[in-house]
């Protein structure tokens, strides 16, 4: 059933339809403005739209409706609100004022579903990545397929002439322009062609970033699908000091150091990681996570760890690597932050708040939780200046914090998700690791 409010907001949108008369003039955005209209089409009456006054009404209507997790997950919002808009101009252009009831909001939810069963499709992508210069077998993370250049190439071959030239061939000249090495496959169900390549391109994020959970760091730091957050293979520079010329090129193509095999050997290494944070990837790329907040925790901070690792400024990638870890323990503020961080160096490497966090440190659990809190702080809030001040031991210290987390996290929720009624909150989540540790520990394991 529709809510009160669902049907005053519609009431305001019709009675804030507007008809301007058919005329002789091209009409454009310009116009619509002027006639006070947020937007409009064209018909046989003139310009029907919506008045500006109406403009709240119909953001706060289509947010309503767009609630519905399947419109969340199959389009995005923009062209919702597009489509409901234009539901809304055909259903009552002609009936300017006209009272309406919960019969009539039923009624556009019903138009909006059909136009969304239109749009909707499967479809499938191929998306070029940046992930190393030498050939590996294809493997997948999860459903996300990767498949070395040449053997994409030896494929699009095979296809009809014409097909190559026109599709194939463009795409693998840009390939060979911006020398990208890898082919990401996926496919994404159910989603109308924007929303499934915005879907797909960040599942591949994902998956590249589940890639660096287990490789070199400097080697991976700057995977990437191309169309994403990338660095230039190669970097020239040309420049004088006191009158002399000179010029360098630094290569920071990722993966260049591996050699041929390194990447088929890790991924053989690190199954258990691969197939853990596949079922992540596959949770995420088809709507299909059980413990929705715990399972979108994970892949949110596996984008902010992604994302953290290609930033070059030491304090705009320490922010990232620390809402990484935030994101994925669900803190909710400054004091909940330091804490959550302190129980789960507790829980995943089973080091008590005055301990120190590894061998090699003098720093303890409780020292780092507070400067986790405080560095990001001090840079977002302007006491610590983002071009000026350094924070490379920050960084790599998060680095590694934020990878096993990220790892443990992983593995453990495979086991959460199958233990006796797991519920969607970090707190039983962390118990429930907290549990597992020390059982394994009393059974000499």
């Amino acid at each position: 059933m529709p809510s009160t409010s669902e049907v005053v907001l519609l009431q305001k949108i019709i009675q804030n339809i507007k008809i301007e008369p058919p005329s002789a003039r091209v009409w454009t955005e310009n116009d619509l403005y002027t006639l006070g209209m947020v937007t409009g089409k064209l018909s046989s009456a003139g310009i029907v739209g919506i008045r500006r006054e109406a403009s709240e009404a119909l953001s706060e209507l289509a947010d309503r409706f767009f609630s519905n997790p399947i419109y969340q997950r199959g389009v995005t919002f923009l062209i919702f609100k597009k489509a409901l808009t234009d539901v809304l101009i055909f259903e009552y252009g002609d009936k300017v004022g006209k009272a309406v009831d919960g019969n009539d909001v039923e009624n556009i939810k019903a138009r909006i579903a059909v136009w969304f069963d239109g749009q909707k499709g499967n479809h499938e992508f191929y998306i070029p990545c940046f992930i190393a210069p030498y050939y590996a077998s294809t493997f997948s993370i999860g459903p996300i397929e990767f498949t070395y250049i040449q053997e994409f190439a030896n494929f699009a071959n095979s296809q009809p002439q014409g097909v190559f030239e026109v599709a194939y061939s463009p795409f693998l000249q840009e390939m060979a322009r911006r020398s990208a090495n890898w082919i990401a496959k996926v496919s994404v169900q159910d989603c109308t062609q924007e929303r499934a390549q915005e879907i797909g391109s960040l599942a591949v994020d994902l998956a590249i970033g589940s890639l660096q959970l287990f490789l070199i760091e400097d080697e991976c730091r700057h995977m990437a699908r191309l169309t994403g957050r990338t660095m230039p293979v190669f970097s020239h520079t040309l420049s004088r000091k006191n009158g002399n010329l000179s010029t360098a090129s630094v290569n920071s193509e990722p993966g260049r150091l591996f050699g041929p095999g390194y990447l088929d050997q890790r991924l053989l290494e690190a199954k258990a990681i691969v197939d853990s944070t596949g079922k992540r990837v596959s949770a995420y790329l088809e709507g299909s996570q059980i413990l929705p907040s715990l399972e979108q925790a994970w892949a949110d901070a596996t984008y902010w760890f992604h994302e953290g690792l290609a930033e070059p400024l030491d304090t705009i990638a320490v922010p990232k690597l620390e809402t990484a870890i935030e994101v994925l323990l669900r803190s909710e503020s400054t004091r909940g932050s330091k804490q959550r961080v302190v129980k789960a160096i507790q829980v995943f490497y089973g080091k008590k708040a005055d301990e120190f966090i590894n061998p090699h440190s003098q720093t303890t659990v409780k020292q780092f939780a507070k400067r986790f809190v405080e560095d990001r702080s001090r840079i977002l809030h302007g006491t610590w200046s983002t071009l000026n001040h350094s924070l490379r031991g920050s960084r790599s210290s998060l680095t590694m914090v934020a990878r096993d987390f990220l790892i443990y996290y992983s593995v453990f929720l495979d086991k959460y998700l199958v233990s006796q009624m797991p519920s969607d909150d970090i707190e039983n989540f962390l118990n429930f690791i907290e549990g597992s540790q020390q059982s394994s520990t009393s059974a000499g394991l």
